[in-house]
């Protein structure tokens, strides 16, 4: 029984061995690929969304993954103190007005966009 058992640690110790080897070579292969990837500038916009509703970490949360759902969001913050979700976009493929649409089509928070059309 004892060999059994030692046999078992021992292929369990082995398989796992192999799957840390396998993600670090992974890692390693994406690695050289990004680093063979030419670096182009990204166009980037920051709009600061008003999401009254938006008081707890929960709310955050949902904003969050709304407006990371529209193509071209790159980065998003929420704050439920200040109420609102800074959000980096790249304008060319959205724009304000689209990202506080998905927040409020996906949680059903109103949202505010600056009047100006600008950017923040």
């Amino acid at each position: 029984m004892r060999a059994r058992t030692i046999g078992l640690v021992a292929t369990g110790l082995f398989v796992v061995l192999a799957l840390v080897g396998i993600g670090l070579r992974s890692q390693a292969q994406k690695q050289d690929v990004v680093a063979q990837t030419p670096v182009v500038a990204e166009q980037a916009a920051v709009v600061t969304v008003s999401v009254p509703d938006m008081d707890c970490a929960g709310c955050e949360v949902g904003v969050k993954i709304a407006a990371s759902k529209v193509d071209g969001v790159k980065e998003v913050k929420t704050d439920s103190e200040t109420r609102t979700a800074v959000v980096t976009f790249d304008p060319s493929k959205t724009d304000a007005k689209a990202i506080a649409t998905a927040i409020t089509k996906a949680t059903g928070f109103a949202t505010e966009v600056p009047k100006t059309g600008k950017t923040t």
